[in-house]
């Protein structure tokens, strides 16, 4: 089904090269040319107005009374130089002006502009002061903390604006290396640089808005804490009455085989109606740890999100499982949630979607949890409405204790 899917979407993007090949060619000397061939000036628009908002400007005016005008252009020239533009057609009376970097005055040009492509002399409107911007409002909120294998950054994004917040750290050379970045809207978040060494490190974050944009570096001298993966070649299956048996030979220890290539997961066979939901796999860790992170990944073949996908789970620890099966001798450790960065329903994704699939999904255990060998995979229902889930590998980290 996939090789299909893949084969159809590489057709129709062939045929959509071709007819836009095709129309740029033919319209290829229309477009080059303005609407009209009047060379008369444009009015100027009336009585401008500007409201500062988050690093931008809202701009009113009155229109002018000129079958000859189409649109109106702003634009203001950043303290770096780089110039910010934007248009309102005709019908409008207002643009905002986005991309400011600070809340320093600014001078706005506003232009009229002809069917014919002809500028109005500019309105000029002087000491346009834009409020703080979302990238600036968002650094102040950064809460930079020690974590196992390096080090974890904290947000708050309150407007959930898109944004880039990247971590970098001083290496063993002394110089800078460019860390983690992540590229979110979420409210809330985190955002961790692992693979550091326990030493004294000193790692920065900055914020970046899609305008480039930058914060000022936050910095801390920080020092890991020790952590490593644990070691799969211990991991055995330990099943206890009330887990799902495996379906079709993907079984339970292929989901710690190294792998996440298709056909190397775990899927069960269940198939009751109602659907029997959540679904459990218990696994002996070999030795006592105290864990750290646990991170698995769900089946490329489905865009990790869709159908047989695991989108919430819970995480249980225990040193003496019950013989019985049941759950009196178990803690849990953590629920866990996935969450598709562009938020579009099941079926539909996008690129950044894709990718996030691709890396897996991570997540930090809380603070001050107790040490266990067994873990218990506490799995609720996909995203849509079957009896089955599958998934292609887990990973984790912590540190051995006797």
């Amino acid at each position: 089904m996939k090789a299909k899917i893949v084969k159809s979407k590489q057709v129709i993007c062939l045929l959509c090269i071709a007819a836009v090949v095709f129309l740029a060619g033919a319209c290829q000397e229309e477009e080059r040319k303005p609407l009209d061939n009047n060379p008369a000036i444009p009015e100027q628009v009336e009585n401008p107005r500007w409201e500062g908002l988050p690093g931008a400007v809202k701009l009113t005016y009155d229109l002018p009374n000129d079958p000859n005008f189409l649109y109106a252009k702003a634009e203001c020239v950043m303290k770096n130089g780089q110039v910010r533009e934007a248009k309102a057609s005709a019908y409008f009376n207002r643009l905002i002006l986005e991309g400011f970097a600070d809340t320093a005055l600014y001078t706005v040009n506003i232009y009229s502009v002809s069917r014919s492509e002809v500028y109005s002399e500019p309105v000029v409107i002087r000491d346009v002061r834009p409020k703080n911007p979302y990238y600036l409002e968002v650094f102040k909120t950064l809460d930079m903390f020690a974590d196992f294998g390096g080090a974890t950054v904290s947000f708050f994004n309150a407007d959930s604006v898109d944004l880039a917040i990247n971590i970098a750290y001083i290496d063993s050379t002394g110089f800078w290396t460019e860390g983690e970045t992540l590229y979110t809207n979420r409210k809330t978040g985190y955002v961790s640089q692992r693979g550091i060494d326990t030493l004294a490190t000193v790692f920065g974050v900055v914020v970046r808005d899609r305008w480039n944009n930058v914060s000022d570096t936050l910095k801390q001298i920080l020092k890991p804490l020790y952590e490593e993966e644990l070691d799969k070649e211990l991991f055995r299956e330990y099943t206890l009455p009330g887990d799902e048996p495996s379906a079709w030979g993907w079984t339970l220890p292929m989901l710690w085989d190294g792998s996440t290539a298709e056909g190397h997961g775990f899927h069960t066979e269940n198939k009751d109606t109602p659907y029997k939901w959540p679904q459990s796999e218990t696994i002996d860790l070999g030795k006592k740890y105290l864990f750290s992170r646990f991170k698995f990944w769900n089946r490329e073949a489905e865009q990790y999100f869709n159908t047989r996908c695991p989108n919430k789970l819970e995480i249980w620890g225990s040193n003496q499982p019950a013989a019985d099966g049941s759950w009196d001798s178990w803690t849990l450790l953590m629920t866990v949630q996935t969450e598709k960065p562009s938020g579009l329903p099941d079926g539909d994704y996008t690129e950044q979607d894709l990718q996030a699939g691709k890396e897996g999904f991570e997540f930090s255990f809380p603070k001050g949890i107790s040490t266990f060998r067994y873990i218990r995979l506490n799995i609720y229902s996909p995203p849509t409405n079957v009896g089955q889930f599958h998934m292609m590998e887990i990973t984790l980290w912590g540190v051995e204790v006797n």
